[in-house]
């Protein structure tokens, strides 16, 4: 599961199309869940198999369909906007996410490894925060930044998972109720943008300043 998880997220970086794109992040949020059902049957934590479900009915099913309906509500391209190419797009992701497993390797947390639930996880999770927080900034255009937040809170599952074992099961629902909230708010302020400037890229923006 940590391979597929990784796997889809690098692959999300690079993808130029919000249907496939869409598609790997809720790929990869099933990898997480897939991750925390493994944690909880090696550990016994019982609680991690509900916190299991949210992860794949939120992320996975419910958070995709929103932006996507948005998406075609606004008549909005499909083809998303990035600084980089795709190809180049790959070297960068993998080298973000290298850059955060050694900054993971090298935190006094990780030093803790006794305090750590799943140290493999712990240096991985750190790799998706980066990932996502670069993917924000690279991208141009509204839906890839509000994919790349949600893979960089993707991330921060990732890092509950290892270093807590996961959280109460009331805060996780929470969580992910606020991340549902979250890109209903998204994905109706892009389509409002969509129709006001007939574009989702964020370098228009400025017009609204004159």
């Amino acid at each position: 599961m940590l391979v597929l998880f990784v796997g889809e997220t690098l692959t999300c970086f690079t993808l130029m199309r919000l249907p496939s794109l869409l598609r790997f992040y809720a790929l990869s949020s099933v990898a997480l869940g897939g991750l925390a059902i493994g944690l909880a049957l090696e550990g016994g934590g019982v609680h991690l198999i509900p916190v299991a479900v949210a992860v794949v009915a939120v992320k996975a099913l419910l958070v995709p369909f929103v932006i996507k309906r948005m998406a075609e509500r606004s008549g909005a391209s499909l083809r998303l906007v990035s600084s980089l190419r795709p190809s180049a797009s790959w070297f960068v992701g993998i080298g973000v996410f290298g850059s955060g497993i050694s900054l993971a390797l090298h935190s006094p947390l990780y030093q803790m490894n006794n305090m750590i639930q799943t140290p493999a996880l712990l240096p991985i999770s750190f790799g998706v925060i980066l990932v996502g927080l670069v993917m924000m900034i690279i991208r141009k255009d509204l839906l890839s930044q509000m994919i790349g937040f949600l893979v960089l809170e993707n991330g921060i599952a990732a890092f509950s998972l290892s270093a807590l074992g996961g959280i109460p099961v009331a805060i996780e629902f929470g969580v992910y109720s606020a991340v549902l909230i979250g890109a209903i708010l998204m994905a109706t302020l892009s389509q409002r943008v969509q129709n006001l400037l007939g574009t989702h890229d964020t370098s228009h923006l400025s017009e609204l300043t004159d």
